[in-house]
């Protein structure tokens, strides 16, 4: 029985449990949600933080602490894909394409002033592959990390359209395998939204959600008026983030150039109609090499294998056109052999862009927003709620700064979320107090599960020497979250894949999402297609 995992016993006073406990006892998932929020054993644990541990020393041990990555990088198991509005990410697999196919799949998303390599986010994924032999995904937000910012677009909360079609890709890649996703702190809000806005259809079997910062509003009052948070983590923050956008100046500096060189899958008349693409039974492993693969593959350039090998890439799309000239965007070419490339089937019509275009009012915004930050000499000094004010409001197409908070914050979508979802937030958060927890919200939806102890502070949950000698060197948060996905484990259920569209250019999406859009791509064909042109000066004769 499900219900068996765990004993019924009374939870900790210093750990306080929000979860509705009416449920539908035929539904596999609310009974295991439920049987977790009243007798999982590391709830049962009276969580202690060492001595003089406060909220604040937590949060900044967890925002300088170092440590060993969760897996190695390796160009065999880099991928990019390039999304709707010219914007990309890279996506980094722990195993191989030779791994079991069922094996489940976790997706890491990192939070603020971090990347894929985070080692907040890698300490929580590090036992889910030790001890659950699961296969880890990790991918940067929006000119995080390596990535370079392609389109004049920037990550925040509300960034659910790239998200999606990560989850997507891994749902087309591995069909048999079980999706979990991790979000930690600004990727737990971007994690929660996903969810609550995908509802049913969602093909994530289970969430967990570390320290997300439900409520925007709430957050910048506090990053405005507590005084270690207003002085030490608004400014570091803010500066992060300002010296992240003077790297991708060149995104938001020449607008014309991302119009010329941008995908354009959504046509007002197509020439070619949408087709349908199903996952194959399961994942095959195509002997396929693309060109410019260098940068994110070892294998060569020659497009013909050798004789007797294979490169273990069940890619997507197998070769990419000659680089665009401006005005026109080329897509990735699909293989007609491609496993994921299936006849013409009948299609709804295609969707409108979803795409805002750059009016004169939203490209003025943007150049004010840009001097706000640098003027291309020397960065200005920034607080991270200025930022949000003065800039990502800015280039996520909000009419002000109140519309920005509500839209971007995961309050109203937490009752919609019909996944197990575990989330974590300690009450002495200093980026988001206990007070400000959306209870109520989480208390509508049954597979919703909010943990909330005492003290931890934001990715903290530091251990004493009487837990380590139990658990070891994981923190409280992580031994909670390898605990949440044993037990999702048992339930022999894999959710439904959504059903992929085929639109221009080789971009494909899950029926009902166009904002989803996505193709598979290198790094080579991205630096190529967003570099600007250099022509030669002409001499007057």
């Amino acid at each position: 029985m499900l219900t068996s995992l765990f004993k019924t016993i009374p939870t900790p006073t210093d750990i306080g449990v929000v979860h509705n406990a009416s449920i539908d006892v035929l539904d596999p998932e609310q009974v295991v949600t439920k049987a977790f929020a009243q007798g999982s054993t590391v709830l049962q644990e009276d969580y202690k933080a060492p001595t003089g541990f406060t909220g604040v020393v937590q949060t900044l041990l967890s925002s300088i602490a170092r440590g060993k990555p969760a897996f190695p990088s390796s160009s065999d198991r880099t991928f990019y894909l390039e999304f709707l509005d010219g914007g990309n990410t890279e996506i980094q697999v722990s195993v191989a394409d030779d791994a079991p196919p069922c094996i489940p799949t976790f997706i890491g998303v990192h939070g603020m002033a971090g990347d894929l390599e985070a080692p907040y986010l890698h300490e929580i994924l590090k036992p889910l592959a030790s001890e659950l032999g699961g296969r880890l995904v990790v991918f940067n937000l929006r000119g995080c990390g390596a990535s370079t910012a392609t389109s004049p677009a920037f990550h925040h909360g509300g960034s659910t359209s790239d998200l999606g079609a990560v989850i997507s890709w891994v749902t087309m890649k591995w069909p048999e395998s079980k999706i979990y996703l991790i979000g930690t702190s600004l990727g737990g809000v971007i994690s929660a939204k996903t969810l609550g806005q995908w509802g049913e259809d969602c093909p994530v079997s289970a969430a967990a959600l570390v320290s997300p910062v439900y409520d925007f509003q709430a957050s910048c009052k506090a990053m405005e008026t507590a005084f270690v948070a207003r002085t030490v983590f608004n400014p570091a923050v803010g500066s992060y983030y300002a010296r992240l956008v003077k790297k991708n100046i060149a995104a938001f500096n020449d607008l014309e150039h991302w119009a010329q060189t941008r995908p354009k899958p959504f046509a007002a008349s197509p020439s070619n109609p949408p087709t349908s693409i199903s996952p194959p039974p399961s994942p095959i492993d195509s002997i396929i090499s693309r060109p410019f693969c260098r940068d994110s593959r070892t294998s060569s350039f020659d497009s013909t294998p050798s004789r007797g090998t294979t490169t273990r890439s069940n890619s997507l799309f197998s070769t990419l056109p000659t680089p665009s000239t401006p005005g026109t965007s080329l897509p990735p070419t699909p293989s007609a052999d491609s496993a994921f490339c299936f006849p013409p089937a009948t299609a709804p019509t295609l969707p409108p862009s979803p795409l805002v275009e750059h009016t004169e009012e939203i490209k003025e915004a943007l150049a004010k927003a840009l001097w706000k930050i640098t003027d291309q000499r020397r960065l200005r000094a920034q607080t991270l709620t200025r930022f949000c004010k003065s800039f990502v409001a800015a280039t996520a197409h909000f009419s002000s700064w109140d519309e920005f908070l509500r839209e971007t914050s995961a309050v109203n979508d937490l009752p919609n979320i019909r996944v197990p979802t575990l989330a974590i937030n300690c009450a002495d958060d200093p980026l988001m107090p206990g007070k400000d927890l959306p209870r109520v919200q989480a208390l509508q939806s049954p597979y919703f599960v909010m943990v909330v102890p005492k003290k931890g502070g934001h990715l903290g949950t530091f251990t004493t020497r009487k837990w380590k000698k139990k658990y070891g060197d994981m923190k409280y948060h992580t031994a909670l979250v390898k605990e949440w996905f044993t037990a999702q484990e048992e339930l022999m259920l894999l959710r439904p894949r959504p059903r992929m569209l085929q639109a221009n250019q080789g971009f494909v999406y899950p029926e009902g999402h166009p904002e989803m859009a996505f193709r598979e791509t290198t790094v080579a064909w991205l630096k190529i297609k967003f570099a600007k042109p250099v022509y030669p000066k002409s001499k007057s004769t």
